[in-house]
């Protein structure tokens, strides 16, 4: 009985190893952009942005286009979202590249960038606030 446990013991580890081996630490697409874990970290790099902006023009999340994940100290997130300014009818909203690191204990979370895809947006940004500053 004890060799066959240390064969499985053996092939678990060098299971183990060879997927570590081929891509540690890097890059994985996340499969389901619609679990809850996903949709918080997305929110939460929404709020975040808004926050840090004074809520000048608060956004609202969309829709997650993608996302991959990384495990490291912890684990990031980097996803492609689309937001609209927060109270907009206009559903087709600016797309935006964020990261956002978790903690291991998942005690505590940051917002490391969150940043336009497109060059263009600035104009979309200024017909936002001129559209939406009325409402502050």
């Amino acid at each position: 009985m004890k060799p066959v446990m240390l064969l499985v013991a053996i092939t678990t580890v060098a299971v183990i190893l060879s997927t570590a081996r081929e891509n540690p630490g890097g890059w994985q697409s996340i499969k389901n952009l619609n679990d809850e874990r996903i949709k918080m970290v997305a929110e939460y790099a929404v709020y975040v942005h808004s926050y840090q902006n004074n809520f000048k023009l608060p956004l609202r999340l969309v829709s997650i286009r993608s996302g991959e994940v990384q495990f490291v100290d912890g684990v990031n997130y980097r996803l492609m979202v689309t937001v609209v300014p927060f109270g907009s009818p206009n559903s087709e909203g600016i797309v935006y590249r964020t990261k956002v690191h978790v903690s291991l204990d998942r005690r505590d979370a940051r917002l490391k960038y969150f940043t336009p895809i497109y060059d263009g947006l600035n104009q979309y940004r200024s017909i936002y606030v001129k559209q939406f500053s009325s409402l502050y």
